[in-house]
């Protein structure tokens, strides 16, 4: 029978009274929704990028983690447009799949998904395993309060940066401006003269890290030749942007001066190599 709740549309951010839900974490998906997801299951096309609802994550972040914060960031990239974990081939991730994906021993999974499920972040659904769209999904949406997480630059940010560091880069998540990538106090601030930088001491408080090895993360976390985060410099004063090629709020390419300062950070470490 089925059970009468208010739920948030996690795309829209709209409010629906007494909404009919057939199983926890289920979903009612779009005609065009289910469309996209047959093609991309037709052609083989991995996702681009997946969702974080940054109006949520807080709900995530004061139960969980910085290491599981840093799994299920990775985990990500492994949803559908049903918000369920599947393998490359399409198939559902089992319980064996994702200990696989996320290179983790037994016990190590267990605390994983027992956090995750005793916090609705991940629901169990038979032998499948659902990402709760509240917080994460995947697909279009018109909501500007999210974040888009490139898959491929994440998996590669996954095979260097341990999952405590990739946690701290979730937390932050939540502090990225819309126009600039700027992690700030006023993220929806539509003005970029009102932006509110975070500085280092900031983001120590906003991340429960100290201000010493929070500057060590933001000066020196990296994949390759990318860096994750950019140091600005104005006057006395530091403030940080996060890599737009990873985390990005916006619909299209960043900016030239915003794909500039993470080019050039590149291309100064190509030369010192």
């Amino acid at each position: 029978m089925a059970e009468f709740k208010t739920l948030i549309d996690p795309e829209t951010g709209e409010i629906h009274e007494h909404t009919a839900v057939l199983a926890e974490g289920d979903r009612i998906t779009t005609a065009k929704q289910r469309e996209s997801y047959a093609k991309i299951q037709t052609t083989g096309r991995a996702p681009e990028f997946t969702v974080t609802n940054m109006h949520n994550i807080d709900e995530v972040i004061e139960k969980v983690s910085d290491k599981n914060c840093g799994y299920l960031l990775y985990l990500q990239c492994f949803v559908n447009y049903d918000a369920i974990l599947e393998n490359p081939d399409k198939t559902a991730m089992s319980r064996a799949d994702i200990m696989r994906t996320l290179k983790l021993g037994r016990t190590a999974l267990h605390n994983f998904l027992r956090e995750m499920t005793d916090h609705d972040v991940i629901y169990e659904c038979g032998d499948r395993y659902r990402l709760n769209p509240r917080y994460h999904f995947q697909g279009k949406t018109d909501n500007l309060a999210v974040v888009k997480t490139f898959v491929a630059k994440v998996k590669e940010l996954y095979t260097e940066v341990n999952a405590k560091d990739l946690g701290f880069v979730y937390k932050l998540l939540r502090y990225i401006h819309l126009e600039t990538n700027t992690i700030c106090a006023n993220p929806y601030e539509r003005d970029v003269e009102n932006t509110l930088p975070l500085t280092k001491e900031d983001i120590a408080t906003v991340t429960g890290v100290s201000a010493k090895s929070v500057y060590t993360k933001l000066r020196n976390l990296k994949f390759g030749e990318q860096y994750v985060f950019a140091e600005v410099s104005y006057g006395k004063y530091r403030y940080y942007k996060i890599n737009p090629f990873v985390f990005y709020r916006k619909n299209g390419k960043p900016d030239a001066t915003l794909r500039e300062m993470f080019s050039i950070r590149n291309n100064f470490a190509k030369r010192a190599a």
